[in-house]
């Protein structure tokens, strides 16, 4: 009977994984910056993050580390999955989040896709919480599967991505996510950002407007 079952992962929501080459060389300086940034403007904006500092959003050729431009720059001109005929609009923003911070439950209206890039990750300084955008609607089918089948299909009410400096996320807007309290006793500092997906209309930038 088993060598007949198979499993179709349907309609999936897809989250991208991105590990920077070389971002040892860049780390100290984009910490710098941001640490600057923050210093000029110590109040920052108030959104998902609750006791954190997080600076305005803009265009990505605009941000004010030149190191953080070009890592964004470098892995989404070579983002692989997007089709040629699809540019990208970006905006982000930085993140600093002091022991004991965090980011509510939240997702990214007006946008396909967002992302974050881990910049500083002490240890225990909180992972990333995804939920299921069908929890409430699957939630006895997703209830009565095995953690044997539950592991290879993802088939979970939540799931957790651990912080690595150096590696970028990339995931669809509308999923619902939230930052864990970070428990260590160093700064947790990331770039978060949002895509807008636009066709058709070729131009020679990802970023143009």
């Amino acid at each position: 009977m088993d060598s007949n079952y198979k499993t179709i992962p349907l309609f999936p929501s897809i989250v991208h994984r991105i590990e920077i080459d070389n971002f040892d060389d860049y780390k100290d300086q984009i910490i710098k910056d941001i640490y600057y940034e923050k210093d000029n403007d110590p109040e920052g904006r108030k959104l998902s993050n609750i006791g954190g500092w997080q600076s305005e959003s803009v265009y990505v050729e605009n941000c004010k580390s030149r190191f953080i431009q070009k890592i964004m720059i470098e892995s989404l001109t070579n983002f692989k999955p997007m089709s040629n005929k699809t540019y990208m609009k970006v905006e982000g923003w930085t993140n600093v989040n002091k022991p004991g911070d965090y980011n509510k439950l939240h997702d990214h209206p007006v946008c396909e896709l967002s992302g974050v890039l881990w910049i500083k990750t002490p240890t225990n300084c909180g992972s990333i919480r995804f939920v299921n955008p069908q929890l409430f609607s699957k939630y006895k089918e997703l209830d009565s599967y095995t953690e044997e089948f539950k592991e290879p299909t993802y088939s979970f009410m939540t799931y957790f991505c651990r912080p690595k400096e150096g590696t970028m996320l990339i995931f669809p807007s509308h999923l619902q996510h939230e930052v864990e309290e970070n428990k260590s006793s160093e700064d947790r500092i990331s770039y978060s950002f949002n895509i807008q997906l636009i066709g058709d209309l070729n131009p020679q930038s990802f970023t143009d407007k």
